[in-house]
């Protein structure tokens, strides 16, 4: 039986992995081990049946995720309405989440080198791998889940970064007197918009989403100017002020993160298949970003498995699903920014409008 690498320390990669031992088999996990950074993510509804599969449903208990209250956005004009799509579904600890996957898989019988992957080489069998303390080991396929840096792509994969979003943000301990509602709340500014949900762990995860050379000076660096960005918002800082939280968020500067759009036209090179962050990275508009995550792990595992055995069909119908989904999310993504037309002349917004008027079947609602 055909030996399968994953590569990745996230959820992409910790779904291969139990993929291939729930097919029988005994991956090699490859992956430093640390935590991701949680910044308030929202795991849909599209999960459940994944976990369930992966027999990790036990995963999303109070300690790891909060069942979400919906979805409230000030986007289109200046009412705040709660989206008619957008209940169920978890805001999730990652960190916590990911630690706990981490602990059942290693529980299975794995083999795991926590270390990075420097290089991939494809061979005629199979791939070969150079480990960071200059081992080399082989592999009869890979799965590639190393993020937005793909170590294993390319000019061949085709990737190309759509625009140039970053979150500016922070997770914030909510004093003891509050209670929050466990809802979702997405408000459109001139200079992009305002995300603000609540974690496990009474804490809330406050971020600002615009173009990284849009950014205004100091905003990055000083938490003050960061959050009197806010001061001019409709509800984001009605919830900030009511909640207490306006001190504490101008208090430390907001942490940067890269939430680019990065797409590619290929997903597999000869025994290599990319997926999670390695595959695609979407704008997090959308909120399905952990689902897909899951389901590319999974999917990619099962192709990989077959390709051991000289069978490429159910690669390239992964490749084809994956890319087709990816090409909805898109059209889907952009009729959500068309759905904001108080900004148009605003670079952000007039950067989103593109051709977004020739899909006005889809679902606007953020």
């Amino acid at each position: 039986m055909g030996r399968i690498a994953v590569i990745g320390a996230g959820l992409a990669a910790l779904a291969a992995a139990r993929t291939v031992v729930l097919a029988g088999r005994r991956p090699l996990l490859i992956a430093p081990d640390r935590d991701v950074i949680s910044r308030g993510e929202t795991l849909s509804p599209a999960a459940a049946p994944l976990l369930d599969r992966l027999d990790w449903a036990d995963l999303l208990d109070a300690a790891t995720a909060l069942p979400t209250h919906g979805r409230f956005s000030v986007w289109g004009d200046a009412t705040l309405r709660r989206a008619a799509q957008g209940d169920g579904g978890w805001h999730l600890d990652r960190a916590g989440f990911e630690r706990r996957m981490r602990a059942k898989l290693h529980r299975d019988a794995i083999e795991f080198h926590p270390i990075i992957v420097t290089m991939l080489v494809h061979h005629c069998d199979g791939v070969v791998l150079e480990l960071g303390d200059g081992r080399v080991v082989f592999a009869d396929a890979a799965v590639d889940c190393s993020g937005r840096a793909a170590l294993s792509s390319g000019a061949t994969a085709g990737r190309r970064r759509t625009d140039r979003l970053v979150a500016v943000w922070r997770v914030l301990d909510l004093p003891d007197e509050t209670e929050a509602a466990a809802a979702t709340l997405v408000e459109a500014v001139a200079l992009g918009w305002w995300y603000m949900a609540p974690l496990p762990g009474r804490r809330m995860m406050l971020g600002l989403f615009t173009d990284t050379d849009l950014l205004p000076p100091g905003a990055a660096q000083d938490g003050a100017t960061w959050t009197g960005l806010a001061a001019s918002t409709i509800a984001i800082a009605s919830r900030l002020y009511s909640l207490g939280l306006d001190a504490t968020a101008a208090r430390e500067p907001p942490q940067v993160a890269a939430a680019a759009t990065v797409t590619a036209s290929r997903l597999i090179e000869g025994r290599i298949l990319r997926a999670g962050d390695a595959a695609a990275a979407l704008d997090p508009l959308g909120a399905n970003g952990l689902a897909t995550a899951l389901w590319s792990g999974m999917a990619a595992a099962e192709a990989a498995l077959t390709l051991t055995d000289g069978q490429s069909e159910r690669a390239e119908a992964y490749e084809r699903d994956y890319l087709q989904g990816i090409a909805q999310h898109l059209v889907t993504q952009q009729a959500m920014y068309a759905a904001e037309p108080r900004f148009a002349d605003a670079p952000f917004w007039q950067r989103r409008r593109t051709n977004a008027s020739s899909h006005p079947h889809q679902e606007t609602s953020p």
